[in-house]
């Protein structure tokens, strides 16, 4: 418990920390921000960050030592799975990785409704996909659905 204290503890001081130094980047006229200004997405980034830290001291109160194992190797397991994405990414791009991230981890972490997982990862994929790319107006790496549908259908 004292070990994740102290780990947590330095997430959140450097979350803090590099919250505040966005402050220091320069404003960029509204003509030329293209959606938004340079310092929004990184203090979204850093504010989640500081929450799942503090959200994460709480539930590590309640967790039993033999979870605690299994959370451990299953976090091993996600860092590389994560680490497998980040890398195929630029091949299938953006929706189908979010998908595939979406579907595997929570079957990773020993979720057995399976329907409910496949109807989740699609929710949330079209939701970040068009959150993302409209509404924010962020341009994301195609892949080969992007490079089939633009072949097929335009």
């Amino acid at each position: 418990m004292i070990k994740d204290i102290k780990i947590l503890s330095v997430i959140i001081i450097i979350s803090v920390a590099l919250f505040g130094y966005t402050f220091t980047f320069d404003e960029v006229p509204e003509i030329l921000a293209q959606g938004m200004q340079p310092t929004m997405m990184p203090r979204l980034i850093f504010s989640l960050i500081i929450f799942l830290s503090v959200f994460q001291l709480v539930q590590n109160k309640k967790l039993k030592s033999e979870t605690k194992e299994l959370i451990r190797k299953n976090a091993f397991i996600t860092f590389g799975y994560t680490f497998f994405i980040v890398l195929i990414a630029d091949k299938l791009g953006f929706f189908i990785s979010i998908f595939l991230y979406t579907l595997v981890m929570p079957i990773l972490w020993q979720r057995k409704d399976y329907i409910k997982i496949f109807f989740y990862s699609l929710v949330i994929s079209i939701f970040v996909f068009v959150f993302f790319t409209l509404v924010l107006q962020l341009k994301f790496p195609q892949g080969i659905l992007e490079e089939f549908i633009i072949r097929n259908f335009y």
